[in-house]
């Protein structure tokens, strides 16, 4: 499903890999938070800072995701009168739906460019033992929210296109997915991870 949309041969590959970064990285956290428990609870030892680094790293790997989010068709959308509306209307309403996306999107990363901007402007540092510099998990965090502008908007753009050319495609690309359809995207994943664990 996702390999037939070909703005999402852009996108899907890097948005991929960040979102299996930050899967590693969840982990590594947890097993830092694990330590950071058996610390106190047995040597009455804490390591400074695990929840700040656990807030940074949910806004970071959050925004991070939202265009693997976009890319796997995974945002939630109510479509239960959609499948029963002529074809047409699927289109603009298809269409609409990633125009809206992206407006937010773009809204998202002006509004995190902002805050950014002023963390830069006063070197506002965080209230706490770290004193982490703002602008570092700050920036990271607006990148993902760039380029979840950037791919929604150029998603958008290729519904918008489609609208005028192909409004069928438009629903094949950019409707919700069917149950089929999620059946044979999830059957599909499987089969690739037991092939890469057959050939480990």
């Amino acid at each position: 499903m996702i390999a037939r949309n070909p703005v999402a041969r852009y996108v899907e590959a890097p948005a991929r890999w960040v979102a299996l970064a930050g899967g590693w990285w969840l982990l590594a956290l947890s097993l830092l938070t694990c330590v950071e428990i058996l610390l106190r609870k047995f040597a009455g030892i804490s390591l400074q800072g695990v929840d700040e680094i656990g807030g940074y790293t949910l806004a970071i790997f959050s925004s991070l995701s939202f265009a693997w989010a976009l890319v796997a068709k995974s945002h939630a959308r109510v479509d239960f009168l959609l499948g029963r509306m002529p074809g047409w209307v699927r289109a603009v309403l298809n269409a609409s739906a990633y125009v809206l996306l992206a407006a937010f999107a773009i809204y998202t990363a002006w509004r995190g460019y902002s805050v950014l901007e002023e963390s830069l402007e006063f070197q506002a540092r965080a209230n706490s033992p770290l004193q982490t510099p703002l602008w570092i998990p700050q920036g990271a965090w607006l990148a993902g929210l760039v380029v979840f502008a950037l791919a929604s908007g150029a998603y958008a753009a290729h519904a918008l296109w489609l609208l005028v050319v192909d409004r069928s495609r438009l629903n094949d690309l950019y409707g919700p997915m069917t149950l089929d359809e999620e059946v044979a995207t999830e059957a599909s994943a499987i089969l690739a991870r037991l092939d890469e664990a057959e050939a480990r």
